[in-house]
């Protein structure tokens, strides 16, 4: 009875020590990081125009030059300072950074989801960086009327943690001048396996970067040319501006609750390089629809299979919001690259500064020689069925 008291009392005593350790190794959950809306509330109590400089001044953050806790309604001159979500959110001055360890499971590949909000300068833009990897994103072009926008960035997990950092670049006059940042979460991402009658991986676009719920913006995804490490797994952004990743709650999606919708015209491009067989016939097709979110008409899409091309355009029904477009093309090679750009730039008819475009959902190749085959030998059949019933009268 001693000897099992004793037992108990040293496997209690390892179980202690151990704990802390297991917690520090919890992969982080899906959504806000420690304090990524920024709310909770400062050691010295939440500044009203003071500058917060030292390591612990926003909790859960250190921070390193001039950063400051910005407050919704807050002026600075005669401009009034944007504050994505919540009541408070952290401006980043000349040169600074704020930054967080945070633990995640090595080998895999996390979306990082942050809003963000220029304010003195013209040529704003922020810098994200993750362990040896980092992106730097243009906050110059304004998308909306609202002055921000949610952005998501992805990273490989190469260790256990991370530090993830936030950094403005700019050196400008007024060293307060700077990127607003808030509500910044993270997720996983897991890569979909492809379905047996379709070469697109990811095709319906339902797996990609946090969303916020109460957000009617969407998630602009900038541009990445890492397939690899992609906030929008199997694709790729290769262009200047970015496109807008949908949620069925706030738009018009063809099916799912996900989809892409295509701004600015050549400079919104999203890609896929698929698995094929030269000389064989293939067949894209995917949904081409309006978002319903007052975006002008006409809307189009410009669609290529290797090397072919087709000018798609999106023909309105009362009876639906999408339609199916379709292009054959032969394989030349092993590989094939599918894109889609918008062939306009549109605005929504409520505002000129608003930037939207048409939406693409459901994308599929499949290899369309057999499925000829098989109606070929239908028909084949049916007159053979014919020539017996004739023969017999």
């Amino acid at each position: 009875m001693d000897r099992s008291s004793t037992t108990m009392k040293w496997v209690s005593f390892f179980m202690l020590l151990l704990l802390p350790h297991l917690a520090l190794s919890t992969p982080a959950q899906d959504g806000l990081v420690a304090n990524g809306d920024f709310e909770a509330t400062p050691s010295n109590g939440f500044p009203s125009e003071a500058i917060i400089e030292g390591p612990t001044e926003i909790p859960s953050w250190k921070s390193n030059g001039t950063v400051e806790i910005v407050s919704s309604g807050e002026k600075q001159g005669g401009m009034i300072l944007i504050v994505p979500q919540g009541r408070h959110a952290v401006r980043l001055g000349n040169d600074a950074e704020i930054s967080q360890e945070i633990e995640v499971e090595k080998g895999s590949i996390y979306s990082v989801t942050f809003s963000a909000a220029r304010t003195c300068a013209q040529l704003e833009s922020l810098n994200v960086s993750a362990a040896s990897a980092s992106q730097t994103i243009d906050l110059q072009t304004l998308y909306n009327v609202q002055g921000w926008n949610p952005y998501a960035v992805s990273f490989n997990a190469e260790e256990q943690s991370f530090r993830l950092v936030f950094k403005n670049p700019g050196m400008e006059d007024d060293p307060t001048c700077g990127p607003i940042i808030d509500t910044i979460a993270i997720k996983k991402l897991f890569t979909p396996d492809k379905p047996k009658d379709n070469a697109v991986m990811n095709g319906d676009f339902e797996e990609g970067p946090w969303m916020f719920r109460n957000t009617s913006l969407g998630v602009l995804l900038p541009t990445n040319l890492d397939e690899e490490t992609s906030s929008l797994p199997g694709w790729i952004v290769e262009s200047n501006r970015a496109v807008r990743f949908i949620d069925s709650d706030h738009f018009a999606v063809p099916q799912g609750k996900r989809a892409i919708e295509l701004l600015s015209g050549k400079e919104g491009i999203i890609s896929q390089m698929v698995e094929t067989k030269a000389n064989k016939l293939y067949t894209l097709t995917f949904s081409l629809g309006h978002a319903d979110d007052k975006c002008k008409e006409p809307l189009a899409v410009m669609a290529f299979a290797g090397d072919q091309a087709q000018n798609m355009h999106y023909t309105p029904n009362s009876n639906s919001t999408f339609q199916i477009s379709k292009l054959n093309f032969t394989a030349k090679a092993d590989r094939t690259r599918i894109a889609f750009y918008s062939v306009y730039y549109n605005t929504r008819s409520d505002d000129m500064s608003s930037l939207c475009g048409p939406v693409v959902d459901d994308v599929r190749v499949w290899f369309s020689e057999s499925n000829g085959l098989r109606g070929l030998g239908l028909v084949r059949l049916g007159l053979v069925i014919l020539g017996l019933v004739w023969v017999m009268v």
